[in-house]
């Protein structure tokens, strides 16, 4: 079945990846730039069907509530991972990073997560199907084109997947917002971690909540009630990721 993708950065990073074919491309008539230069070169090295549109006619492919920036491509994915891929290429290192998302349903949300997750390099992002957003054009959009440069798998039967991470030696722990460990009091420096974040209503499921060898939360001061949730887990993973890297010793001038 083909899939849609919008956006100029989007469309540009899925023409350069190996798990996509792309089929048709649609550009807004007379949209120009340096980006849009790219693209079209890219796709005519491709060979791919390149349409002119108007803003109107493109609008209502993408969907109306799309932010498409004039740009569309239409594609068949290739070769997606599976939670299974993500955990054979991790279970041989002893410092494995892997985040779970379970519940989060707004697209915009899922799709920062992932930014994030691409931005600082983790070994891959498995995703509960369950209550929680598909990886659609919208998700794509919102991170920017940044979901080629990392293993993504969106599964069924979370709970068990978390169990057979567990059984491989992973410690698993969940950023609540309720919870009495604050984040800087655990340690992260050794082993291999999964990082469980939860959606923005329920958070994680209690199901899944009982599979965590720790919870912790981010304290905050002032009347600030909690942070959005992929506020609080780019927080939470720079605060993992710093203590793993270990502290740094700079000379004073």
């Amino acid at each position: 079945m083909p899939y849609i993708i919008y956006g100029r950065n989007p469309v540009r990073e899925a023409l350069e990846s190996p798990r996509k074919k792309p089929i048709q491309l649609y550009l807004q008539n007379n949209i120009q730039g340096d980006v849009i230069n790219k693209i079209i070169e890219e796709a005519n090295r491709l060979k791919i069907p390149l349409n002119r549109l108007d803003k109107l006619a493109l609008q209502k492919i993408a969907g109306y509530q799309a932010h498409h920036q004039g740009v569309l491509l239409v594609y068949e994915p290739l070769g997606n991972p599976t939670w299974k891929d993500i955990l054979i290429k991790v279970k041989s290192k002893r410092d494995s990073l892997v985040v779970f998302v379970d519940s989060v349903e707004d697209p915009r949300n899922l799709g920062a997560i992932l930014r994030t997750a691409t931005a600082f390099g983790v070994d891959g992002v498995i995703i509960s199907k369950a209550h929680t957003a598909p990886i659609n054009s919208e998700v794509i959009k919102a991170s920017v084109g940044e979901l080629e440069k990392i293993d993504i798998a969106q599964e069924n039967n979370f709970t068990g997947i978390i169990k057979e991470f567990r059984e491989h030696s992973f410690w698993i722990v969940s950023f609540d917002a309720e919870a009495k460990v604050p984040l800087w009091e655990m340690d992260f420096s050794h082993g291999s971690w999964g990082i469980l974040v939860g959606g923005e209503n329920r958070g994680v499921r209690k199901i899944i909540r009982s599979l965590c060898d720790y919870e912790v939360s981010i304290p905050m001061k002032n009347s600030v009630n909690s942070f959005n949730v992929s506020v609080a887990f780019g927080i939470g993973l720079y605060e993992v990721l710093r203590q793993k890297r270990g502290p740094k010793h700079v000379e004073k001038r």
